[in-house]
């Protein structure tokens, strides 16, 4: 649900002040638990490209969370879940320049299929990598995922330490301590994450 709140902050954001702050350049929407047409929405509320940050989208559509929070909220498609191939997804996708990385064929631990997006200790790596770097996650859309997929296979589970930097990245936007120390965390993981992955 922090996805929610993120999308939701930076939409007033741009709406109080014209646009998001160019010090948020990146937004990942992990496994988001958001209505497909209430986060299109939020980012064409925060208006022309070059006035919002680069989005990443990370789907899959065996997240049986989503799957139940779909038929909680009605048939209205959770967006974590889509298949971003099929229209109309592909194109709205496309027009708001959202890269997507479908992580379905990613095996994971948990039996949810909900946290993928940081179970492997590869895939944190690479994400943390390319946007300390100044990168966006991905050049592409297909190319990453692939690389994702292969890279994890057989690959160790259960990084909580990402799931919960995940959970608290959203709330750095508007709460200073969390922004304070968020860094650090992120810091934290990404030695234990080197040291997980080390021959």
């Amino acid at each position: 649900m922090g996805n929610s709140l993120a999308l939701e902050t930076l939409r007033q954001m741009a709406i109080r002040d014209g646009r998001v702050t160019p010090k948020v350049r990146n937004v990942l929407l992990a496994a988001p638990d958001v209505d497909v047409d209430l986060a299109r929405e939020a980012i064409i509320d925060m208006g022309p490209r070059a006035n919002r940050p680069s989005f990443t989208l990370f789907v899959s559509q065996d997240d049986r969370a989503l799957a139940v929070s779909r038929r909680v909220w009605g048939s209205s498609a959770r967006l974590g879940a889509i298949n971003p191939d099929q229209e109309p997804y592909r194109t709205q996708l496309e027009q708001a320049n959202v890269t997507v990385l479908d992580l379905t064929k990613l095996r994971a631990g948990d039996p949810l299929n909900h946290g993928k997006f940081a179970e492997s200790p590869e895939v944190v790596q690479l994400i943390g990598k390319r946007l300390a770097e100044g990168q966006t996650v991905t050049d592409s859309r297909v190319g990453l995922g692939d690389r994702i997929i292969q890279v994890t296979a057989g690959a160790a589970t259960a990084v909580g330490t990402a799931a919960g930097l995940a959970v608290s990245a959203p709330v750095a936007v508007v709460d200073p301590q969390t922004r304070q120390t968020l860094g650090e965390h992120v810091e934290d993981l990404g030695q234990s994450v080197s040291g997980a992955i080390a021959p």
